[in-house]
């Protein structure tokens, strides 16, 4: 049996078990599910004892001269403006110096893709395109010791990170929007599993509270990812009778104001919109969406140079903020 100071593919411990190369580094990192049966077997073989911090890790080899881009699995299926715009930054700032991208597909459970890019050295470093709580593609990094930074926030302070300035812009638009007299403001966001979600309501809700406005909990709905939860939420802030919706990202500002035109609710004399994310997809929208804007290519090519510094030997800030800025449009007269 090896030692603990000798190098042991995960792969070559899963084959060895028979179960998953998954399941051999979730029991490694001690995190995940993973019975403490199968957890002391993963260790026995590795020659490592419960208290030891240093995983196994695959052999160094020379560079690929590939990085890798990860994306959430189920963002195959939409059209994000946002990710397209950070994609053509992160490959521009790539081919600068010489190295190719490589795109992989993940979900909360299911990092296949990405373990089997790294078993087999087919990358020197990785960019993840959306940052989320309890994320298994940072454990899994960790694990194999490859360089990677963060688009979005993580509570690591160690982990390289570029992020747009979510929080304040948030906060700005709800001052803006109550300075303009709206005061019963609806928010409808998506998953808080997204840093990003999270970040734009609590920026949303520090807003309120510097206006010196108690946050009414029955305006706020979140966790909308689907068409029907999107039209009950609308439907239940409705009932409400609030004075604007200000809407988490560009997707569901869209589908709002198709919604609202088919109920003949008429934008803004009868109900205001604003939208905590600027794109094309908005621009066709009449009337016009009031709106933050963020340079999505500018934070991929940010994200992109951050990784190639580090890879490189260089110094790198851990977290660096992208500004941001907020337009008011008709939506909001």
């Amino acid at each position: 049996m090896s030692g603990t100071g000798s190098s042991m593919k995960i792969a070559e411990i899963a084959d060895a078990l028979g179960v998953s190369k998954t399941t051999v580094s979730r029991a490694l990192s001690g995190k995940g599910r993973v019975s403490e049966e199968t957890r002391a077997k993963v260790f026995s073989y590795a020659g490592l004892t419960s208290t030891d911090t240093t995983a196994p890790r695959t052999v160094p080899q020379g560079p690929t001269y590939n990085l890798s881009l990860v994306i959430p699995k189920h963002f195959v299926r939409l059209d994000l403006p946002f990710l397209r715009k950070c994609m053509g930054g992160i490959c521009t700032m790539a081919a600068q110096r010489g190295y190719d991208l490589l795109l992989c597909y993940v979900s909360e459970t299911d990092t296949v893709q990405l373990e089997r890019q790294l078993d087999r050295h087919k990358v020197d470093g990785v960019i993840l395109s959306r940052t989320i709580s309890n994320d298994p593609s940072v454990d899994l990094l960790k694990q194999y010791g490859v360089p990677f930074v963060a688009i979005g926030r993580i509570d690591d302070p160690d982990i390289p990170q570029a992020d747009n300035d979510q929080t304040g812009a948030a906060c700005e638009m709800t001052r803006l929007l109550l300075q303009l007299g709206t005061r019963r403001i609806a928010y409808l966001g998506g998953s808080g599993t997204y840093t990003v979600n999270a970040d734009r309501l609590r920026g949303f809700l520090r807003g309120l509270a510097e206006f010196g406005i108690t946050a009414d909990q029955s305006l706020i709905r979140t966790g909308l990812e689907s068409d029907e939860q999107r039209t009950d939420a609308l439907e239940a802030v409705l009932e409400r009778h609030p004075d604007c919706l200000l809407c988490c990202d560009d997707r569901l500002a869209f589908d709002v104001v198709r919604e609202l035109r088919a109920r003949h609710i008429h934008i803004p004399q009868d109900l205001r919109v604003a939208s905590l994310y600027d794109s094309e997809l908005l621009v066709g929208v009449t009337p016009s969406i009031s709106a933050v804007q963020f340079d999505a290519e500018r934070i991929g090519s940010t994200a992109c140079r951050m990784l190639l510094d580090t890879l490189a030997g260089k110094d790198v800030a851990k977290r660096q903020l992208q500004g941001y800025q907020v337009i008011l449009r008709e939506s909001t007269k």
